[in-house]
Parts: structure tokens; C-alpha cells; sequence
């Protein structure tokens, strides 16, 4: 079983369809994916893609709610959310400040949810994304399991911390190799880290790859490549 925890659909710049992503999948021997939409013309825009998103989910595709939270009124939110199996924030993408106090009431929504949150993190000269500065979301909100993108850009001061929060957890999209996360998974285990390949951005076989050549255990590419994604998932019984 391999699940890939960071997917998009409808990226702007080659508007792929979900049989192509399936088709992909395909062939690289992926079983399910989280997705959710790219970066899109407008909020309005990008809420009509990830409705279109649930709607031909199948049993391929995981379906997570990507939205602005400074946009986003709370009724709404608590009227999607059910949709979805988790969400995906992206401070850069839509300008906003995740420790921003008054987003605390959409934080709280989401908290109460249950479900997982993918948030961007990349060391971009940016203080929205900086996952040093992000951690503190998993203080902040301690029933909110967070998954830092992009390997938290492989920081040092992000991973000297994040084992304080037992719902902090890295995926190793782009920002990864098999050097770093043989590394990490010494320092953190593997039962911190999730496998995502950012597709279309990146190609899924060289980021597959990475783990598949880690020097690592089975058992530790396993929870890298499904166990940890379908424990915070509840997919056990897939």
C-alpha cells in the first residue's frame, strides 16, 4: 500500500484531469491520494475546485478542503467541512499569517473537526512560511495533527523540536533524500514522517525513490509510505 499524501488537481499551468493523476498513480504503483486543488484565479475559483475534487473522488483519491482562512466565514467552513477527509492551508499562496490571533476562531473549527491539517512550510524569506515560526501551531492547537510540508525545508530547529508535540509530523515532498531521511528518522523515528510527492511540481517516482533507497527498515518505509498517513486518516480498515 502506498498513499501519497500531498497531490494536485487542476494545477494552472497543464489543467490535469483526474484520469490523467489516476493514470499516474498507475503507474507508479500508488494506491490513494490526498489532493486538493493548486493555486487558482480567485477564492471563489478554488472553492469550485474542490468541489469538484469530492465529487470525483472515487477510491483513488482522499479529498482535502484547501481554503483561505481569512476568507472563509466560520458557517461556511462548518458546512464543507464534512466533505472532506482534512485540509490544506498554504500561507504564501493566499497571503495570510497562520498565527494570525484573529484566525483562531477557524483554527478552533478545525481543531474541533478531528481532522488533519497539510500546511505549507518552506524557508522562503517569508514569516507565513517559515516552519521554525509554524511549529508553534502544534502548541497552539494540540488536537489539530499537523503535517508540515515540504519537510519542514529540512530545519534544523524544526526537527530539534518537533518531537515535544505528538502532533507534529513532516511529509518529504521536494525537500527530502534518501540521505535526509535516513537522517531524520534516526533523530525523530519514522512514525514523524509521511510520504508526498507534490505532484505535479514534482515527479512521483524520484520522490517514491528517495524512501525506497533510504537506508531505512521495512517496517520504517512502511509507516513512511502508508501506515502513519492512514493512522491519522482513520483508513485503517481500507
Amino acid at each position: 500500500m502506498i498513499i501519497d499524501f500531498h497531490t494536485h488537481s487542476g494545477a494552472s499551468f497543464d489543467k490535469l484531469t483526474f484520469d490523467e493523476i489516476r493514470e499516474k498513480m498507475r503507474q507508479n504503483g500508488i494506491d490513494r491520494a490526498i489532493i486538493f486543488p493548486s493555486t487558482q484565479k480567485s477564492y471563489g475559483e478554488l472553492m469550485e475546485k474542490n468541489m469538484e475534487t469530492t465529487e470525483n473522488a472515487g477510491n483513488f483519491f482522499i479529498p482535502f478542503l484547501r481554503f483561505n482562512p481569512k476568507a472563509i466565514k466560520k458557517e461556511e467552513f462548518e458546512e464543507l467541512h464534512g466533505k472532506f477527509y482534512g485540509f490544506k492551508l498554504h500561507p504564501r499562496g493566499e497571503n495570510f499569517d497562520p498565527l494570525d490571533k484573529s484566525l483562531e476562531t477557524i483554527f478552533e473549527a478545525i481543531q474541533k473537526s478531528g481532522k488533519p491539517v497539510i500546511i505549507h512550510s518552506r524557508k522562503e524569506n517569508n514569516i507565513n512560511t517559515d516552519p521554525d515560526r509554524l511549529l508553534k501551531l502544534a502548541g497552539l492547537y494540540p488536537k489539530i495533527n499537523f503535517v508540515f510540508a515540504h519537510f519542514a525545508n529540512d530545519s534544523d530547529a524544526f526537527f530539534s523540536k518537533i518531537n515535544e508535540f505528538e502532533n507534529a509530523y513532516v511529509d518529504t515532498s521536494v525537500v527530502s533524500s534518501p540521505f535526509i531521511i535516513a537522517r531524520r528518522v534516526k533523530e525523530i523515528t519514522s512514525k514523524k514522517i509521511i510520504f508526498g510527492s507534490d505532484y505535479p511540481f514534482s515527479d512521483q517516482e524520484i520522490e517514491l525513490l528517495k524512501i525506497k533507497r533510504a537506508e531505512i527498515s521495512e517496517p520504517e518505509k512502511e509507516d513512511i509510505l502508508h501506515g502513519n498517513a492512514e493512522r491519522l486518516l482513520g483508513l485503517q480498515k481500507f
